[in-house]
């Protein structure tokens, strides 16, 4: 979920959006993120996601709760899961993050979540899941904002593209040794506007890190969470300014657009132009209509109307149909304020509200052309 990180100046920004060129992976089309390891009224869930027209979902699957130690597996929710899409007709991203402690080293930080000691490790679990999920899951995101400490095992100078890379590479054959048709996405970064290596990696100095080591042959797609902050979606963030606020201006980590361009600017730099370039994350928060003021750190929550987050939503999903090199865009979230309640800083991201009532951008989206 993004917050406001300082801000450093900008690694290099390409003045205009490379044209679209032939793309491979899966076709654009719309998802959005939802909690169904909590929450179990399958049929609300789903219910809804097939209201708004969308044909993906993206569920973040915690590896620590399924291995819970070498050798054994406990499938039960996740089968659940994948039955419950599998009979709607609905596609699944799974995204694997959060090592368990046995598979961990010795001296990270357990108190936030981490990566394994041996990527082989996660490959196992990727391989299994893979194989049992065969044709069923269409989509794998190989961890989550691998740039940030708190993803990545704590302070320490741990953060390392190369050593993502690794897990990455490990995780790719193991999945297509089994499952050759499912995609597999790289986890998606990021924005932080700071990079001092420690706390984080700026995501576009990130990328290329992955890029030098080897990123474009391990991976079928490019993971990326370009929330628009408090700007809308078409918004530059070079000539973009606000009456109301200066919150969370004057760097492209702010901006959807920015965000989007410069990643492809990126992908074309390293030859790797035909790939889909995927939203595994984004939205707009809004804490209008939920009674509380925003949560500490996500204050722009309190600059957009609930209008205003339905209005930059839809003009997103457009957006990305448009550009021709996005592939499935993954809106950030539908369930998580019935189950956070309206002062956890999910709950303003959401298009329900904590009773479940549809929020502005709910109908916007159901009425959204697609």
């Amino acid at each position: 979920t993004p917050q406001p990180k300082p801000t450093a100046a900008p690694v290099s920004q390409p003045q205009t959006s490379p044209p679209p060129a032939r793309t491979v992976g899966l076709p654009f089309d719309y998802g959005i993120q939802v909690d169904m390891v909590t929450d179990l009224n399958y049929d609300r869930i789903l219910g809804s996601v097939q209201a708004l027209g969308f044909r993906w979902i993206k569920q973040q699957v915690e590896w620590f709760r399924y291995n819970p130690a070498p050798g054994q597996y406990d499938w039960g929710r996740l089968d659940a899961i994948v039955d419950a899409c599998s009979a709607r007709g609905i596609k699944i991203l799974f995204s694997v993050v959060k090592a368990p402690n046995w598979a961990r080293p010795g001296d990270d930080d357990k108190s936030v979540a981490g990566p394994p000691a041996d990527p082989n490790t996660y490959a196992e679990f990727m391989r299994q899941m893979a194989a049992r999920y065969k044709g069923r899951v269409q989509a794998y995101e190989i961890w989550n904002e691998q740039n940030l400490w708190y993803e990545w095992g704590g302070h320490g100078h741990r953060l390392s593209a190369a050593k993502y890379v690794e897990l990455l590479r490990a995780a790719y054959h193991a999945i297509k040794s089994v499952d050759p048709g499912a995609v597999v996405v790289s986890g998606a970064l990021t924005p932080t506007g700071w990079n001092d290596g420690d706390t984080a990696i700026d995501d576009r100095a990130y990328l290329r890190q992955m890029y030098d080591a080897g990123l474009r042959s391990v991976c079928d797609a490019v993971g990326i969470h370009p929330s628009g902050y408090n700007n809308p979606p078409d918004a530059d963030w070079r000539t973009w300014s606000d009456p109301r606020t200066s919150r969370c201006k004057g760097h492209p980590s702010y901006f959807f657009r920015s965000m989007m361009e410069e990643y492809r600017a990126i992908m074309v730099q390293y030859g790797d132009g035909s790939k889909r370039l995927i939203p595994t994350e984004f939205g707009w928060a809004s804490v209008d209509g939920l009674g509380v003021p925003p949560a500490r750190n996500y204050e722009y929550a309190a600059d957009n109307t609930a209008q205003e987050q339905a209005d930059f939503i839809v003009r997103a999903f457009q957006m990305g149909r448009n550009w021709g090199f996005v592939g499935p865009m993954f809106l950030w979230n539908l369930n998580f304020a019935p189950l956070c309640g309206p002062q956890d800083e999910k709950a303003a991201f959401g298009i329900v509200d904590p009773g479940w009532g549809p929020r502005p951008a709910f109908h916007a989206l159901a009425n959204m052309p697609k």
